[in-house]
């Protein structure tokens, strides 16, 4: 067993715990996993590919980051936010938490 085998075997233990996070390497577009510090065939250090544009002032953040490294604007609460989104029929007010196509109360068409 070389070196190789054990670099090998770490690097498929890191790809097994990242979930569903896999992406292309910008670089040399191996299926690479997130949660892995460099892509196993070329070597580029991936947290320094992929990056997280702040809404608010398109500061470019790593992915694993919970606030803006510039304006501190928190990804966490928008995320919160978006979990929050409700949808409204306009004209007698039915909420809903998903988007539907008509209102179930008063059948208004929304499309």
């Amino acid at each position: 067993m070389g070196l190789t085998d054990i670099l090998k075997g770490v690097l498929k233990g890191r790809e097994s715990t990242g979930g569903d996070q896999w992406q292309k390497c910008p670089s040399c577009s191996e299926q690479v996993n997130l949660s892995m510090e460099r892509c196993p065939k070329c070597g580029v250090h991936l947290s320094s590919m992929f990056r997280r544009k702040c809404p608010k002032c398109e500061t470019l953040n790593e992915l694993d980051k919970k606030k803006c490294v510039n304006c501190n604007y928190s990804f966490e609460a928008e995320f919160e936010r978006a979990k929050k989104t409700s949808f409204q029929c306009p004209i007698c007010s039915y909420k809903s938490d998903v988007y539907l196509t008509s209102c179930p109360v008063c059948n208004t068409r929304f499309i």
